[in-house]
């Protein structure tokens, strides 16, 4: 497994961590090549190599980094005779917090989505699977009347790969943004957010009725 001590060292499992994305060494492979992001994958600067493990080797430290606190994602890519592949699907993502890494977040929610019903209900319903990150404890819903979907949150259960839904009785005429959180020991996964929608609790309105006279010709 992964590990991180005081911001400083890491040591690499490949066969857990960062080749979770089906990729695994071979001897053969004339080194492995780490790449180092401070934030997300889109932070990994791909033009340095921070360190080059030997083919034919699993395990790897990579010391004297200087990691400190926040998020970081390790990218490792196999090099050939001088060919690396483009491949970014060995990685790993962390979170340092006060020197120790917190693990692996939970993969985010998929297809949120929203639908105004009577009574002033707004039902959310959202897909959850996991891919490569953490196993979520919950479900953590926020919204407010503002496009930042905060003030009040609520906690839906984890319960395996899915599709959840949840409904939350609000203020008839008032528009609300909703997101959604998986989460798991205090790591969230990446945020989603919903379009603003109403809620309606207004009655149906008063059906009309039309009397009219027919003829039918005597037979």
């Amino acid at each position: 497994m992964s590990t991180l001590s005081k911001g400083y060292w890491f040591d690499g499992y490949w066969g857990e961590s960062l080749w979770a994305g089906g990729y695994w060494p071979k001897v053969g492979d004339t080194q492995y090549n780490l790449y180092v992001g401070s934030g997300g994958l889109d932070a990994v600067d791909f033009t340095t190599i921070v360190k080059a493990f030997p083919g034919g080797t699993s395990t790897g430290d990579l010391v004297g980094y200087g990691f400190t606190d926040g998020k970081y994602t390790l990218v490792l890519r196999p090099e050939l005779a001088g060919l690396e592949t483009p491949d970014i699907s060995a990685q790993a993502e962390f979170t340092l917090s006060g020197g120790a890494w917190t693990g692996y977040r939970p993969d985010p929610v998929q297809n949120l989505g929203r639908i105004a019903k009577a009574g002033g209900v707004i039902e959310l319903s959202w897909y959850h699977r996991i891919f490569d990150g953490a196993t979520p404890t919950d479900f953590e819903i926020n919204y407010g009347t503002t496009p930042s979907a905060t003030g009040t949150s609520v906690v839906v259960s984890y319960s395996g790969n899915k599709t959840y839904k949840h409904s939350i009785t609000l203020v008839d005429g008032t528009t609300y943004w909703f997101s959604v959180v998986a989460r798991t020991s205090g790591l969230d996964s990446e945020r989603k957010t919903t379009l603003s929608i109403t809620a309606d609790a207004s009655a149906p309105a008063s059906p009309t009725i039309s009397v009219g006279t027919t003829w039918q010709p005597l037979q």
